[in-house]
């Protein structure tokens, strides 16, 4: 039997078609629609697409991404190897501390978090729903980024505001990018030939949003995004941590309204607003190496959260064995990585400049002499997602709905 994992981003959708019995990925694809045109992408063992389009959204990749599966392998659709079930990345999950098959009270609970992560939750939602009219009669499950982050320690999930805000609205810490990180997890201890043995792990998962987590033994301590997506680290559209009295000022000082500093703190500051170029990572590298000054800070500052966020996470764990970069900046660009480790022997992690220019997923860049080891892993948020639908559709709880 086969699973199809979907994948929805704020800009892109990715999409696998996997055996659910020994992970053979028998087809899968991007769309990217981050820029003016739309990058899709479609491969099968004996198919390979690579063409530029003229929609956006996740419901038109999707219906695009399931026509073009239907004319190229027709027997996923029926017969022994065809879909027994469809796989759904959620960013928001709440409350919910696995993953859920999607039922009309799931879903709506799902449109309520909506607000809590703008960028991803409706997105989400809308290929939920293209989905489960293409496949109404399979089970359709929702994998949440924030059910990794569920064991993270009392004192990290708690913010210290007035107990009653906390209490009424279950205002708290959650944590995002938590199939990344889950995965990137285990892959670190099988590259590191320790399976079960209890690592310190910093993990940094740098692409369009960007999160780092502390993970011993496979559970996560802390992580720098909290209540939603946007704390934390400098990300590709999203400011990241800052003094939350600027939002006030802009409000009463600066006459802006709520959607208007909603939209700018998701939407415009990162590297783009730093830089004024793009949020794409290579633009803006491309851009201070021509002298723009201003692309040139944001590099610096981007590099400076995530070195800053590494030192902390590191204190957290007590050390640190490995340290692991993922996403497509992380995987992507020697020149981020190096910017981000110089300064962090202090912290027994020392790169080797000629493994990382040419390092490419799955590798350990870090210099022999090193005592801990720095990781580039190719992330594979479906595979987290491949396991926890197959666990969730072969157990007792997961008959068809009736009604």
């Amino acid at each position: 039997m086969s699973v199809l994992l979907v994948n929805t981003g704020s800009s892109s959708l990715k999409f696998s078609v996997v055996d659910a019995n020994d992970c053979t990925l028998l087809a899968s694809g991007l769309v990217d629609w981050a820029g003016e045109a739309t990058d899709y992408q479609f491969t099968t063992p004996n198919t390979k697409v690579n063409e530029v389009v003229d929609w956006k959204g996740p419901a038109s990749s999707l219906l695009r991404a399931i026509g073009d599966l239907r004319q190229t392998a027709p027997r996923l659709f029926t017969g022994p190897d065809s879909f027994s079930a469809v796989g759904h990345r959620v960013v928001h999950g709440g409350d919910f501390d696995r993953a859920m098959r999607i039922t009309p009270d799931v879903r709506s609970k799902l449109a309520e978090l909506s607000g809590l992560a703008p960028l991803h939750n409706p997105p989400s939602l809308e290929a939920i729903d293209a989905a489960m009219a293409e496949f109404p009669d399979l089970p359709h499950i929702a994998c949440f980024d924030t059910a990794f982050h569920r064991t993270m320690l009392p004192a990290a999930q708690a913010y210290a505001i007035p107990n009653e805000w906390a209490e009424q609205w279950r205002i708290r810490r959650y944590g995002f990018h938590g199939l990344s990180h889950a995965y990137c997890a285990k892959r670190a201890a099988e590259m590191l030939g320790h399976p079960k043995r209890p690592l310190r792990l910093v993990i940094c998962h740098l692409g369009h949003g960007c999160s780092a987590s502390a993970v011993r033994d496979g559970k996560c301590l802390d992580t720098t995004m909290g209540f939603t997506p946007l704390e934390g680290l400098m990300m590709a559209t999203r400011s990241g941590s800052f003094d939350p009295e600027v939002i006030l000022h802009l409000q009463q000082q600066c006459g802006l309204s709520i959607d208007a500093i909603r939209d700018g703190l998701n939407r415009r500051s990162g590297l783009l607003g730093v830089s004024g170029v793009s949020a794409d990572m290579r633009a803006v590298m491309a851009s201070a190496a021509s002298g723009n000054e201003r692309a040139q800070m944001a590099i610096a500052m981007y590099c400076h959260r995530v070195r800053q966020a590494i030192g902390a996470l590191a204190v957290t764990l007590g050390g640190v064995d490995a340290l692991v970069f993922t996403a497509g900046v992380g995987e992507n660009s020697a020149q981020v990585r190096a910017e981000i480790c110089n300064g962090l022997e202090c912290l027994g992690l020392h790169l080797d400049s000629i493994n990382n220019l040419h390092g490419e997923p799955d590798t350990d860049v870090a210099a022999a002499k090193s005592p801990g080891r720095i990781l580039v892993i190719k992330t594979r948020e479906d595979l987290s997602m491949l396991q926890q639908t197959r666990q969730l559709v072969e157990s007792p709880g997961c008959a068809p709905e009736t009604s």
